[in-house]
């Protein structure tokens, strides 16, 4: 009689199979900037710096936006929301 899969290893054979393409792009985004870090400090050091702050920049602009979006897309939802989902307190859209 072949033994029953385990619950527990389907479930973290299911989390594997997210969590694979989620770390290879993110190691495939560490060596494109370890690439670039490379490439640019051929330069000199002025053109690493300032490499290194419009990285910085582009970051906190696009943690900024996603900060942003996120506010919006939450407040979105808890308005289109039907009223027997709503949290407390939260009151329904006028009209």
């Amino acid at each position: 009689m072949a033994a029953e899969r385990s619950p527990i290893l389907s479930e973290v054979r299911a989390t594997l199979g997210i969590a694979a393409p989620l770390a290879a792009a993110n190691l495939a985004q560490m060596a494109m900037g370890i690439t670039n870090t490379i490439m640019v400090g051929e330069l000199g050091a002025a053109p690493l710096a300032a490499a290194g702050l419009g990285g910085m920049l582009f970051y906190m602009m696009a943690m900024l936006c996603q900060g942003v979006l996120s506010a919006v897309c939450h407040w979105q939802h808890t308005r289109s929301a039907p009223t027997t989902t709503r949290p407390p307190g939260v009151s329904p859209p006028p009209g």
